[in-house]
This record gives structure tokens, C-alpha cells and sequence, in this order.
């Protein structure tokens, strides 16, 4: 009972120290002190309420197995990963080895007693009891454990026994170097992958995101694995690493560990996402002002990202170099080439002389010769080589060659190798010479939730994700085949996005940088005025066919009288998917490829230009192929003829003649007031699609009611049409994503839902939505925008409806509110597309009155705007 009692006091005593402790160093952390030493402060204090645990359950236990002796001198308290390296933030979790001398099993007691009192206290607790000869064998073939030893630290026990632990890990470290450093770069790589394929992804997991502090350590773990040593300033005295590369880790290093210890310190425990919230938070507190153009967040998440870029760049030389050892250095001398006396394409990199050297340090001629280099041959620029550019890119003159701008342009043009021309100059200070726009673009942060790279990334990206379309086979390969000029391509996705950051519309200015930059590269004027135009009217084709009706004549007239060529309405074409392809994974669908094919088409065809095919045939050709699909006694009835005859145009470009003829003999089964609805998938884009006939159907509420009874089955409206035919008879199209089927819709599934589409007619009660857990964090943290709600009213575009625009967050239910509150308003739907801007959804509905007029009177269209504001307001 008094051990229970001394226990006890012992805990509690532990607990408040940890707490005090804590107290101090948040009070450390938010006075400014660096965040290496705020960390360093904390794993002292860590280490101090572990050795008071230690001491207490060692005494027990040398009490009760005095046999063993001075347990002290015979076991070694190790501790590993962050506090082995003095880096632990307020939250970490404690990381122990017991290193024995082989008395494991007789160790049980002491183990026991002391973990479990680590855990009463409150520290989260990994731990393992090992020999030298288990620790060692272990760290042979587990990453993890082998990356944790390098960063150990003695805390307490036996010194000789721990000093030969080291010894015998380091000694097989550096028997087998290339087998630990491939080891530890494959660990990495596959936590990379799994925390974000991009330096600039803009929810980065601190510590595991590329460019995060895991990249810190892969730089101390290669240290010790070339030099015996994982100290970073050391490597630094020993030339392991450049003044410019020591500084930039430092910067990170800190950047890093502070915004990492104020996360832990706000929630109260290790939390290491960055996301949106936190983001926010953090700015302001410390202290992010913001400017013209550019919110507060925005410009912290710059910082962010121009540190970890930096730390993602060394990390991947260093990873360059070690592949680089062995054999290939063997090798060079034999195999490699000197290209243009000063420099020297290696078996695994390209460097230069130390006369190349000086060629390119201020001399941008030369530094885009070792760069054109480097690229067509595929291989990386070595250290000596990479450093020499880096340093030597501020020193370049403003003023461009007529060698260079053609050597650029020559990149640029090149499907092969424009991404990774790209890339490599903006990586070494290069690409903003030759299109200044770049340099306000870089760790540029879009804060929203729909773009998921820097404005800088996302442009790169576009040019490379054109350029991998050559080998797309479908129409948009062709398309992409059939540019002609693809530098102008090139340089329009380059440019696109380059106008954000600025008080005006993006498009608008990033023209006016486009001109600038077309003038400086000294493009021919028609080339210049291509460039202009795709990056002013970058987003007019999406905007068109996501959010308007593109089987309307005036529309397609219009805008092909704006494209005015073939080759322009391509290049617009291939930057519009190239724009949705970089905005993040899996946005560029094929449901959206196949739309914006159709709009490409049906605007050749607006052009003059005949395309051939089955799928495009004339809206003549295609009824004549129904009626003969039909049989004798069908074209006898004279509901088919005429039905037949009166197709709408969006309901014969959008379904194959077979089945309209499938869907005609449903129509012409339903007695008074029926309905019938039914769905199919559509595997070619990863759809269903659902067609439903209402006999007697205006002023019944329908099209709410089945999008209603759609959302309620959890199925996502991409786009729907609903159209007016012979004898009062509705018909209905909705194009929808099915999230709990991604591989296809079951069709008993399919048939549930059509019955239900069908039951929603004339029904009184309004639909009954499932919540899903995840649905109201998701919508929390996208109104962390701040985009207000708007409805927008335009009577132009179309000759016939009056279009309503609602621009909001989404919510399950909100495209069904929105129908019904039209259809209370006493107007008809003929056509609804549902888009997103950003983090919001763009709900798009074509209206007219019941009589079927277009509203144009500007009280009504007040009515209407102020009656949706209200139902998003909701």
C-alpha cells in the first residue's frame, strides 16, 4: 500500500511537471524564441520527467531482483527519432529503445513498470527492448527502424554498452551504404506518395508532405550515411553542403518546426495537417498582414512554399547523387561525352568543366545551352553544375539574345521536352527571365479548395499535361496532334493563370502580361494575338458548355464567330481540358471530355467544317434513322411520326437513335398523368443517365421532384434537360456521377431509382435526404473561402429562356430547393447544368413563364434573384 501511495505521488507530481513544462514553453514559443531551441527546451523537459519515471521503477526493481545487480549497468536508455534529435515539438510522441545486455527476459518487470507509468502520466509512447545484435540486424531491413537509430541519443544507463551499439550500427552502415540509402529513399518516396504528390499540394502534412520535416531528416540520414555524421552543421563544415544549401535548410528547418509546434500547442496534442483552418489561424497569429491582390493566408502559405520548395529541390539532388555512386562514377570517364567542349553528359548526369562553369555563371546563352542540355538528354544536372545556375540566375542581364529567345522558344515548341524545360528553369531561376509574370506567380496560393497546386505549379502542369495528350488516343488526342503551332498552345497554358494575385479579373490581366511577354519573346503578331486571345478567353469554352445550353443555334453562332478559325478553336479546346487535367486529380473527367467534344464539334460544324461519323450526322439524318427503326404499325400510329418530328435538338446530339426509340415506345404506354423513368450507365464516361416521360406534365413541379428524388438516392446532377413535345408530354434527361458506384450502377439500384423518380410526381412531402458523415466538415471548410452567394439574371444569351445563375456553397438537397422555389414562382424549367466556381456549385437554370415567354421585366427579375438569394440563405 505506501508503493501504491509513493507511486501515485510520484505520477501526479510527473503529470503537473509535463503541464508546467508545457506552459513554459508555449509561453517560449509564442515570445518568438527560435523554434530549434523552443524544441530543444521541450525534449529536456521531456527528458527530465522520463528520468525521474526511469529512477523510480529502476529502484523498484533493483529491490526486488537484487540478484541482477545494478540493473543501471546493464541497460541503456535510448531514445530515438525527434527527441533523439532535440527536435520534438510540445506533442511528440516518446520514442525509447531499452537496449539490454542479454537479460530481455528478466527486464519484463522494469518494463513494464516504467511504460505504463510514461502512459499515466500522458506521453504517447513507442518503445522497444532490444541487444546490440537485435537492433542491428533489425535496422538491415526496416526503414524505420534503421532511420530512427541514426537519430538516437543516449538518456541514461550503461554508456559502454550504448557506445557499442553505436559502434556496431554505424560500422554496418557503412559496410552496405547504397542498400541503406536505397532503403531509407524508398520509405520516403512511399510516404510521399501517400501524403501528396507535390510540394505544392495546399493541405500539406507538415511532416510528411514533400518538402516537409521529413525531408529535414532524409538530408541528415544521407549525412550519416557519407560521412559518419547526421549534424547538419558539420556536414556543412565539411563541405557536404553549400553556404546557399545550409542556409535554406536552416530557413526551412525553423519555418517548419514553429508552425508545427503552434499546431500542437493550439489542439492540445500532435497535429501535423495543415489544413485550410489552421491556415487561416495561423496567419494571423503571426502576424500576416496581407496586400493588393493577396490575402494574409495566401501569403504565409507562400512562404510555406517556397521553403519546403527549396527543401524539396536539395533533397532531390542529394537523392540524385547517391544514385549517382558506384559504378556510374566508374563509368563516366569510359562511357560519357563532352558536348561542345565544356561540358560532359555522364552515364547518370550532366555537368561541365570548371571552364563551362564560368561559361554559364551571369551568361544566360550559356545557361540555357547546359539546360537544353540536361533535358534532351534526360539526365540531371550534377551538384557543381545545378549550384553554378542557381547562383549565377540573378546575375543574367534583362535584355534577351536573339540566340536565347530562339533556343527557348525551340524548348518551349517541343512536346517532348517543354514540361521538363520548363520545370527546370523555373526550379533555377530561369523561366522568369524569359516571362517575368513567373516570378509573381511562384508559391502563389489560390485559397480555395477546387485548385490544389500554387498558381505557378498549376501552370506547369497545363503544359505538361497537354503535351502527354499526344499519345491520348479519341478526339482529344487528335486535336492536340492537329495544333499545328503548339508553341503558341504552350505559351497560352503557360500565361493562362499568371493574372491571379491582382485586384482586377485574372483573365483580363493576365492578357495585358501576355502581350508584354509575346513582345519581349518577339513573337510575330499572329502568333501573339493567338496567345492573347486563348489566355483572355481561357475559360469561355468551359463556361459555355457547363454552364449554357450548347444546342442552341445563337450560342454555337456566337461563339464560333469569337474562335473565328479551326486552328484557334482547337488550341482553345486542348487548354480548356489541359486547365481542368492541372487543376488537381481525377477533375478532368470523362464525362467532361465527352461534352467539350461535342462542343468542339458541333462549333467545327458551325465553322463549316464536316466531321463524318456516326455521332455527327445531321439532326435530319438522325430522325430519318428512328422512323426506319420503328415498325409498320408504329409509323402507321400517327404519335410516332409526329414525335418523331419533334425531337429537340438537345435530346438527338445527346442519345444514340435507338434508344429515343426505346424511350418513344415508353412514352407512347402511359395513360393520363403517367410517368415513367429509367436510367442506364454510360461506361464510356463514367455516368448514368436517366430519361423519364411525363404525360400532362407542365405546372406539376416535375423537374424538383425527380432531381429531389435523385439527391435522395445520393447521386450527384451533372446536367439535365427537360423539354416540351406533342400532347403536353415531358421529357426529362439528367446526367448524373454515382459515388457509391464508381464502376457502374447496379441495375436493380437503377430501377429503385427510376420507381422513385416516378413516385415523386404529385407527391405533397418534399424528399428525405440522408446525411452522410463527412458531408457538413466538407461544406464548413469550403466556406472557409469567404465566396459571397450570388444570383445572377441573364435575358441575351438565349432567344427564347431567361437564365438564372446561383452561385453557392453545396448542400445535399440544394439543387431540389432551388427547382422547387422556381417552379413557386410559377416558372417552367427547360434546362438546368450544374457546374462549380471554385468552392462553390454554379447551378444554371433555363426559365420561362408558364405560357412559355421569356421573362425579361426587371421587377420580376428582381423577384426571382431576391427569392433565390433567400432559399441559399436557408
Amino acid at each position: 500500500m505506501p508503493a501504491n501511495f509513493q507511486r501515485a505521488d510520484l505520477i501526479e507530481a510527473a503529470r503537473d511537471d509535463l503541464a508546467a513544462g508545457r506552459e513554459r514553453i508555449a509561453l517560449l514559443h509564442d515570445r518568438g524564441l527560435d523554434a530549434v531551441q523552443v524544441c530543444a527546451r521541450n525534449a529536456a523537459h521531456i527528458d527530465g520527467v522520463l528520468l525521474q519515471l526511469f529512477a523510480a521503477a529502476a529502484n523498484d526493481f533493483e529491490r526486488q531482483s537484487p540478484k541482477l545487480g545494478e540493473v543501471r549497468r546493464r541497460v541503456a536508455l535510448v531514445e530515438l527519432g525527434s527527441h533523439g534529435r532535440r527536435q520534438a515539438a510540445p506533442f511528440s510522441d516518446v520514442d525509447l529503445m531499452i537496449l539490454h545486455d542479454g537479460i530481455g527476459d528478466a527486464l519484463t518487470p522494469l518494463v513494464r513498470s516504467f511504460t505504463q507509468s510514461i502512459y499515466d502520466v500522458g506521453l504517447q509512447l513507442g518503445h522497444s527492448v532490444r541487444t546490440t545484435s537485435e537492433a542491428v540486424q533489425l535496422a538491415r531491413s526496416d526503414a524505420v527502424i534503421c532511420s530512427s537509430l541514426i537519430d538516437c541519443r543516449l538518456l541514461t544507463g550503461d554508456q559502454p554498452l550504448y557506445d557499442g551499439f553505436r559502434e556496431a550500427f554505424t560500422r554496418m552502415v557503412r559496410r552496405r551504404p547504397k542498400a541503406v540509402a536505397r532503403m531509407l529513399e524508398e520509405a520516403r518516396n512511399d510516404e510521399r506518395d501517400q501524403y501528396g504528390e507535390s510540394v505544392y499540394a495546399l493541405e500539406p502534412h507538415v511532416k510528411r508532405s514533400r518538402g516537409g520535416l521529413r525531408d529535414l531528416h532524409l538530408i541528415r540520414w544521407f549525412g550519416f550515411i557519407d560521412h559518419g555524421d547526421a549534424d547538419v552543421e558539420r556536414l556543412h563544415l565539411r563541405g557536404a553542403l553549400s553556404k546557399l544549401e545550409f542556409r535554406r535548410y536552416q530557413s526551412a528547418q525553423s519555418l517548419l518546426l514553429r508552425i508545427r509546434n503552434e499546431m500542437h500547442l493550439h489542439a492540445g496534442s500532435a497535429k501535423d495537417l495543415l489544413d485550410r483552418a489552421e491556415q487561416l489561424r495561423i496567419a494571423e497569429k503571426f502576424g500576416y498582414r496581407g496586400s493588393d491582390g493577396l490575402l494574409p493566408v495566401e501569403q504565409f502559405m507562400r512562404d510555406y512554399f517556397r521553403h519546403t520548395g527549396h527543401l524539396w529541390q536539395l533533397v532531390r539532388r542529394r537523392e540524385a547523387q547517391q544514385a549517382s555512386k558506384g559504378i556510374t562514377q566508374l563509368l563516366n570517364p569510359v562511357l560519357g561525352r563532352t558536348v561542345a567542349g565544356d561540358f560532359k553528359v555522364g552515364v547518370s548526369s550532366v555537368s561541365a568543366t570548371p571552364a563551362g562553369l564560368d561559361r554559364v555563371r551571369g551568361n544566360l546563352d550559356g545557361a540555357l545551352e547546359l539546360m537544353d542540355l540536361a533535358v534532351r538528354e534526360r539526365k540531371p544536372l550534377d551538384r557543381a553544375a545545378w549550384s553554378a545556375l542557381l547562383l549565377g540566375a540573378p546575375e543574367c542581364p534583362e535584355e534577351l539574345s536573339p540566340a536565347a529567345i530562339d533556343r527557348f522558344l525551340a524548348l518551349l515548341a517541343d512536346p517532348a521536352v517543354a514540361a521538363d524545360a520548363l520545370a527546370l528553369l523555373h526550379e533555377l531561376g530561369y523561366l522568369e527571365r524569359f516571362v517575368p509574370p513567373m516570378k509573381h506567380a511562384r508559391c502563389l496560393l489560390q485559397f480555395n479548395q477546387y485548385h490544389k497546386y500554387t498558381v505557378d505549379e498549376h501552370s506547369l502542369l497545363a503544359v505538361r499535361r497537354a503535351t502527354e495528350f499526344i499519345n491520348r488516343p479519341g478526339p482529344l488526342g487528335d486535336a492536340y496532334r492537329a495544333v499545328k503551332n503548339k508553341l503558341v498552345l504552350h505559351l497560352a497554358l503557360l500565361l493562362h493563370d499568371l493574372g491571379k494575385g491582382y485586384q482586377d479579373d485574372h483573365s483580363e490581366v493576365g492578357a495585358k502580361l501576355a502581350e508584354e511577354v509575346c513582345q519581349r519573346l518577339k513573337l510575330p503578331p499572329a502568333d501573339s494575338d493567338d496567345v492573347i486571345f486563348l489566355v483572355r478567353r481561357h475559360l469561355k469554352m468551359a463556361h459555355l458548355t457547363f454552364r449554357r445550353d450548347t444546342s442552341d443555334p445563337k450560342l454555337l453562332a456566337e461563339f464560333a464567330e469569337t474562335v473565328r478559325t479551326t486552328q484557334r478553336l482547337r488550341k482553345l479546346y486542348v487548354l480548356t481540358c489541359a486547365d481542368f487535367a492541372a487543376v488537381g486529380p481525377d477533375v478532368l473527367t470523362d464525362w467532361k471530355v465527352e461534352v467539350l467534344t461535342a462542343m468542339l464539334h458541333r462549333t467545327l460544324a458551325e465553322l463549316g467544317v464536316g466531321l463524318g461519323g456516326s455521332d455527327h450526322v445531321g439532326l435530319a439524318e438522325r430522325r430519318r434513322q428512328i422512323g426506319r427503326s420503328l415498325t409498320e404499325a408504329e409509323r402507321a400510329d400517327p404519335w410516332y411520326p409526329r414525335h418523331v418530328e419533334e425531337l429537340p435538338t438537345s435530346l438527338l446530339t445527346a442519345c444514340e437513335p435507338r434508344a429515343l426509340v426505346d424511350a418513344l415506345r415508353r412514352f407512347r404506354q402511359l395513360p393520363e398523368r403517367g410517368v415513367v423513368a429509367w436510367g442506364a450507365n454510360q461506361p464510356s464516361t463514367k455516368t448514368v443517365e436517366f430519361l423519364a416521360g411525363v404525360n400532362q406534365g407542365p405546372g406539376r413541379g416535375v423537374f424538383s421532384a425527380m432531381a429531389g428524388a435523385l439527391s435522395a438516392q445520393r447521386l450527384q446532377i451533372l446536367a439535365a434537360d427537360i423539354e416540351t413535345m406533342p400532347d403536353e408530354l415531358l421529357v426529362l434527361r439528367y446526367v448524373a456521377l454515382d459515388p457509391e458506384n464508381p464502376t457502374g450502377t447496379p441495375n436493380a439500384r437503377l430501377e429503385k431509382i427510376g420507381a422513385a423518380m416516378a413516385e415523386a410526381v404529385d407527391r405533397d412531402e418534399p424528399p428525405k435526404f440522408r446525411r452522410v458523415w463527412g458531408d457538413d466538415r466538407a461544406a464548413e471548410t469550403a466556406k472557409l473561402t469567404k465566396l459571397p452567394s450570388r444570383v445572377r439574371t441573364d435575358v441575351k444569351t438565349s432567344a427564347d429562356n431567361t437564365i438564372v445563375e446561383v452561385f453557392t456553397f453545396d448542400r445535399t438537397g440544394l439543387l431540389y430547393d432551388l427547382a422547387r422555389k422556381l417552379h413557386d414562382l410559377q416558372l417552367t424549367i427547360q434546362h438546368a447544368k450544374i457546374s462549380t466556381y471554385l468552392d462553390q456549385v454554379v447551378d444554371v437554370f433555363y426559365v420561362t413563364d408558364r405560357d412559355g415567354r421569356k421573362v425579361v421585366d426587371d421587377e420580376r427579375l428582381g423577384e426571382i434573384r431576391d427569392a433565390m438569394i433567400e432559399v441559399v440563405g436557408e
